[in-house]
């Protein structure tokens, strides 16, 4: 069961407003709007189903009377005038142990908490930056570590200012948060656990876990054995060749050996049959004078 410790925040907020009647509830209702979004955000679609089934069981007949702009009133969710607990219970509950909760739900818990309130919770708040930093791209977490970088020296002791805004600009973790996905780069982010075949099909994947049938087998490896051996088959024939020729097929051949390797690129193809082809020719050319 998942353990959402920061639904309490959202349960005290919630008991807050259901205690207040319902004119205040009124002078409150964009209040009360942002705290339901984050509840019902956070709750399970069953949990969301079992509060709007009691909400309309018990006010139904006045929210048909009031018109229906008050449908989207959060006074329905909330009020206790009728004796009983408020219908947004149900999703709370669902939302204590909603294994899949959403991290902008998670996000919008915290920024509910007063600052006297935060000190005994900057674990929670570590805890949810931690997750929306390693569900992120590569890019996305060096873009996030230079902002906070240029805000604070000591911005990783400090988790309050990543998920609050900053000077009217949206909370740096919001970067972490717009750029959630894999990264499959070979780069210090990229966890070998998640790539896929093709994303294992890499020279910085086979280096990094030897993989001796990749390196051996793959197209590059075989493009090696074909120029290596159609080059010396040039060379080693070279009573066709002049000196000078020779030794500059002999040059390629070594070059070539490593190209693969160095240029990783099929371009490789197109230059090595140029050189043949002029190897092929160079009987043509008179050695140097000596």
């Amino acid at each position: 069961m998942s353990n959402n410790k920061d639904i309490a925040v959202l349960a005290k907020k919630v008991y807050e407003l259901s205690v207040l009647s319902p004119a205040e509830l009124d002078a409150r209702k964009w209040e009360a709007l942002l705290i339901l979004n984050a509840v019902y955000s956070s709750a399970t679609q069953a949990g969301i189903d079992k509060a709007n089934a009691d909400k309309m069981a018990r006010f139904g007949a006045q929210i048909e009377q009031e018109g229906i702009l008050s449908k989207m009133h959060p006074k329905w969710h909330l009020r206790t005038d009728d004796g009983k607990p408020p219908a947004a219970r149900f999703a709370l509950e669902t939302a204590l142990s909603n294994p899949s909760r959403d991290l902008r739900a998670r996000l919008a818990t915290l920024q509910f908490i007063a600052p006297a309130d935060r000190p005994p919770l900057d674990d929670l708040a570590r805890a949810f930056i931690a997750d929306a930093f390693a569900g992120a791209k590569g890019a996305a977490r060096e873009q996030y570590i230079d902002v906070m970088r240029s805000r604070s020296a000591t911005w990783f002791r400090e988790p309050w200012p990543i998920v609050l805004p900053h000077e009217g600009t949206p909370p740096a973790v919001m970067i972490l948060l717009d750029n959630q996905g894999t990264t499959h780069d070979g780069g210090i982010y990229d966890d070998p656990s998640d790539d896929t075949a093709l994303d294992r099909m890499s020279w910085a994947h086979a280096v990094r876990t030897w993989d001796v049938d990749f390196l051996r087998d793959n197209p590059l490896a075989k493009l090696y054995v074909n120029v290596d051996s159609a080059v010396n088959k040039v060379v080693d024939t070279a009573g066709d060749l002049a000196g000078g020729a020779n030794e500059a097929a002999r040059s390629l051949a070594n070059i070539l050996k490593w190209a693969p390797y160095v240029l990783a690129g099929i371009a490789t193809v197109g230059v090595t049959a140029a050189v043949l082809a002029a190897a092929r020719r160079a009987p043509q050319l008179a050695p140097a004078a000596t």
